[in-house]
């Protein structure tokens, strides 16, 4: 039997599986619980779940960026993705960002990072994003990282 994998909206009771998801496939490097309950309340329509058989399995996070001028949003951010290992290349990481991607509807850029060597570069590359720059140290001292963008048109 095929098992149906749906995307939608994070509720509450998903921020704990949203959290445990993150430690177990970023470490240290992940998100904080607290942080993960702060983008539920401020981004709410960004936090994106994807659930197999009532259990996460993958989540999204995107958000509007503000100039500096004005509470007016023209990029997002695609500030994390992350989809558990049992369930990699079923094309979840890829519904996920669709997803967030069409969220981000009316941007005129749409950013993220990632990791030089994280296989996920791949799937960005596939969607769109390209390669802006590299920094060594993006998240502390050997954190490099690649700046992607995606230009809608």
């Amino acid at each position: 039997m095929v098992q149906t994998i749906t995307i939608g909206v994070a509720k509450k009771e998903d921020l704990y599986a949203v959290y445990q998801l993150e430690q177990h496939l970023f470490g240290d490097h992940g998100y904080p619980d607290f942080f993960i309950r702060q983008a539920y309340d401020c981004w709410p329509a960004g936090l994106l779940v994807a659930r197999e058989q009532n259990n996460v399995i993958g989540y999204v996070l995107c958000a509007p960026q503000f100039n500096g001028i004005s509470l007016k949003a023209i990029d997002g951010w695609i500030l994390a993705l992350a989809v558990d290992s049992s369930v990699q290349g079923r094309g979840v990481g890829k519904k996920l960002m669709q997803e967030a991607m069409a969220a981000l509807t009316g941007c005129e850029k749409l950013w993220l990072t990632v990791h030089p060597d994280n296989h996920a570069k791949n799937l960005y590359q596939q969607l769109g994003f390209t390669d802006v720059e590299q920094e060594s140290d993006y998240f502390g001292l050997a954190q490099p990282r690649v700046k992607m963008v995606y230009e809608a048109v």
